[in-house]
């Protein structure tokens, strides 16, 4: 085996190292770091030398709400319905005579199938597969505003410029 990447052009400049610079300012919440890089790129800051640094940060997973066989069916049904859709589309292709019968025949055998496919399978793994829904997310406890050491000048130029009128 090669060592070789695949894309190579996409990995260009592109580094997993902390950034090094100056910290502009820190923030306890990520939305006012956002803001920040967007009123210094706004200001003529060279983008490529801002970063976005969490600290201490922490992976969240909230619970939405629990995973029951209605659940399933509904989710397979869902998907199911698209696929019988498709499959309708595909026969209004092949004999163009009739357009509601097939996709509207398609949408029901195939939320129908969906649901009975999901439920069994549903039935089939209940032991091994998580009974709640839930989606994660990483938060940092602080975010810092960093830039390149050769940009720092004019960082600091913009953001007092935009301090002078007033937040514009």
């Amino acid at each position: 085996m090669s060592n070789e990447r695949r894309f190579p052009s996409r990995a260009r400049g592109l580094s997993v190292e902390i950034p090094s610079g100056e910290t502009l300012e820190s923030f306890d919440s990520y939305p006012p770091a956002q803001e920040m890089i967007h009123t210094l790129i706004a200001h003529g800051v060279k983008a490529g030398a801002l970063s976005i640094v969490g600290s201490d940060v922490t992976v969240v997973e909230k619970v939405q709400g629990k995973v029951g066989y209605g659940r399933a069916a509904l989710s397979a049904g869902m998907s199911g319905s698209w696929l019988g859709l498709l499959a309708g589309l595909v026969f209004v292709v092949v004999s163009p005579t009739d357009f509601v019968t097939p996709v509207v025949g398609g949408l029901l055998i195939g939320a129908g199938v969906g649901m009975v496919v999901g439920i069994v399978l549903f039935s089939s793994s209940r032991s091994r597969q998580r009974r709640y829904r839930s989606s994660q997310q990483i938060i940092a406890a602080s975010y810092r505003v960093v830039i390149d050491a050769g940009e720092s000048a004019s960082a600091r130029t913009a953001l007092k410029e935009h301090a002078e009128h007033g937040g514009d």
